[in-house]
């Protein structure tokens, strides 16, 4: 369960300090970014299928048109730079505990992360090209806070 500490300006998941609050708000939405956090389900819980996730993604892509692919790596990097995470280490912490996926650092100089299990492309079909814009605006987003 991710959940906020608003004394000390940290969200925790299970009791683990994860991310720090930025207090950024969605556009004209009156939603902050640590307002995702918070979920009343208690029946269903947190968790949805990816294939979900994968459908949202899509859907997204389909709507948006022209340069969605584009956009949608940018919004991942907007969200990666609100996940406050401060090294590699808790990035990589937070994407296996959220279930995005489990990077492994391959190399320090000129960092590069392999993500297996990856919530979007895991067992879909090679097309030959990068399908996971969001998620690697994601590690984006991450690298850049913490670089």
């Amino acid at each position: 369960m991710v959940s906020i500490d608003n004394h000390s300006n940290t969200s925790a998941i299970n009791g683990e300090k994860t991310f720090e609050k930025t207090n950024k708000r969605f556009n004209n939405l009156p939603i902050d970014f640590e307002d995702l956090f918070e979920a009343d389900r208690p029946t269903l819980g947190r968790n949805i299928d990816v294939v979900v996730y994968r459908a949202l993604i899509l859907s997204i892509i389909n709507r948006l048109g022209f340069n969605s692919l584009s956009k949608l790596y940018h919004a991942g990097v907007d969200f990666g730079k609100n996940f406050g995470v401060k090294s590699i280490d808790d990035m990589i912490y937070c994407f296996k505990r959220l279930g995005i996926g489990i990077p492994k650092l391959v190399s320090n100089n000129p960092i590069k992360l392999q993500v297996y299990e990856c919530i979007f492309c895991s067992g879909l079909p090679n097309i030959g090209e990068p399908v996971c814009h969001f998620e690697r605006g994601m590690i984006a987003g991450c690298l850049n806070s913490i670089l």
